[in-house]
């Protein structure tokens, strides 16, 4: 007698960094908070044969159920093998559920889909077929569009779960819900009261040891086209009309759809760090790295200003940044009121909303109000919220966050094929600029924020918020 069902992840990549760093560990999480789906058995795949335990990290309760087998994304055989394994497993069950997790390098995508396409192991015979893909999802418009394609032969669009783990952060989806259910800022939302939009995404640390991969990516394709971009949708997108993955992520394609064409010569930034010395430690610059070109003009900075022409939008500018080696590591969102015509107008100060996704995250308000003791000045002070006060509740990392929606079949917080395209759309004239050579490349020294031409983007209206650490200590020096 068959028993009841089972849940399979199949991890291709099983002996790489990103499964020990993040889905083992992601995994143990789901198991401590009890979300675990019952009867988990994890199929670790990798090119070569293996001594030893990879599933040591795992919690004991999950890493009894695991194995590991020897499959090559390009050996026909090696398929028919994992083929058989899960013949094996469908026989004892009534209901078997898999998820192919693909944490390989992206060279290694369409040759495990097509094998997969090619062995059945797509079909969704007695339970559900899913599959995850790690960004990049290609590496240009043609690249995304192939891989799409390849995809959509096998599995359908609701089986494809394009995992952007910035989406997976409780800060990030808190966007929505502080935008659509406060009404004094929901209200506010449109061109009529913000005057400007800043994202930021800084690192504070180097390439560490990824310089043969972005030496060939860079900031642009590393996190503008997917992170950013996926940000910026947050913010400035309609309001569903109903509250499902599909609505949500229709409004994002919209709001790529509405972004005027980017202005690469007067409007876009690159940067390169180059080597610096602090108080505490030397920096080298990013040429010295291992697996970057001597001659490299990769960016390692990147900024743009870019406009949405809907009538939500229209010449509002959204400023956006992200680099390495910047003075602290910090990702917010910036929203700048406009200034409040009023008898005070002389000396009060913009108001200003601020997201903090990580780290100390939370939410900051900057607002006016009479200093104690003087008749008519004012001062600017804070009003903040931090995640941490919510005490003991317990917040999930975001690939826990992830994987359970793929169990679940949610696809909300993953990027839709019509929405990589259009991401690799807006991308694609920035890269083509580059490659001719007509946008510059600027040095800016490790621990600086990044080239000061990029503060010509504001054309000396305004300037960038400079973040520390913590959520209120804007304005300060911040070392790395």
């Amino acid at each position: 007698m068959k028993k009841d069902s089972c849940n399979i992840i199949i991890i291709f990549g099983a002996t790489g960094d990103l499964t020990k760093r993040k889905l083992f560990p992601s995994l143990n999480g789901i198991y401590n908070s009890k979300n675990l789906p019952d009867n988990l058995r994890i199929i670790g795949c990798g090119r070569k044969d293996i001594e030893g335990d990879i599933f040591i990290d795992l919690h004991e309760n999950i890493s009894k159920s695991c194995e590991y087998l020897k499959v090559d994304p390009s050996d026909k055989d090696d398929f028919i093998s994992l083929s058989k394994k899960v013949k094996e497993i469908e026989n004892v069950y009534n209901s078997v559920n898999i998820i192919y997790y693909l944490s390989t390098p992206p060279s290694a995508y369409l040759p495990i889909i097509n094998n997969l396409i090619r062995n059945n192991l797509n079909k969704e015979d007695i339970g559900f077929k899913r599959i995850i893909i790690e960004k990049p999802f290609g590496n240009d418009l043609d690249s995304s569009k192939e891989l799409n394609k390849v995809l959509s032969t096998g599995f359908n669009e609701s089986q494809i779960f394009r995992i952007d783990h910035y989406l997976g952060k409780e800060t990030v989806q808190n966007l929505l819900v502080s935008r659509f259910t406060n009404f004094m800022f929901n209200a506010l939302w449109n061109r009529n009261n913000i005057s400007y939009i800043e994202i930021t995404a800084a690192e504070s640390i180097g390439i560490k040891d990824r310089g043969e991969y972005y030496d060939k990516s860079g900031a642009i394709k590393d996190m503008f086209q997917n992170h950013l971009l996926e940000l910026l949708c947050l913010v400035a997108m309609e309001e569903p009309k109903v509250k499902t993955a599909e609505s949500i992520r229709n409004e994002k394609v919209n709001v790529l759809n509405n972004i005027r064409k980017i202005n690469c010569i007067d409007d876009v930034i690159r940067g390169q760090y180059l080597a610096s010395e602090s108080s505490i430690k030397k920096f080298k610059s990013y040429k010295e790295n291992k697996g970057v070109e001597k001659n490299s003009k990769t960016e390692t900075f990147f900024a743009c200003k870019l406009f949405i022409d809907n009538d939500r939008w229209k010449d509002v500018p959204f400023f956006i940044r992200t680099g390495k080696r910047l003075p602290t590591k910090v990702t917010e969102i910036v929203v700048n009121f406009k200034k409040n015509n009023n008898i005070f107008s002389s000396q009060n100060q913009n108001n200003t909303l601020i997201f903090r996704l990580q780290p100390d995250e939370g939410m900051l308000v900057k607002f006016n109000l009479k200093k104690p003791g003087h008749k008519s000045e004012i001062i600017s002070k804070n009003l903040e919220f931090h995640y941490k006060k919510l005490g003991k509740n317990v917040i999930n990392n975001a690939y826990e966050t992830l994987i359970l929606d793929v169990f679940k079949g949610d696809t909300m917080l993953f990027s839709r094929s019509d929405f990589v395209e259009k991401a690799w759309g807006i991308v694609d004239p920035i890269s083509k600029k580059i490659e001719s050579n007509k946008i510059k490349l600027y040095g800016y020294k490790a621990g600086t924020w990044g080239p000061q031409k990029c503060n010509d983007l504001f054309r000396n209206e305004n300037n960038w918020r400079y973040p520390c650490k913590n959520l209120v200590n804007d304005g300060e020096i911040c070392e790395l």
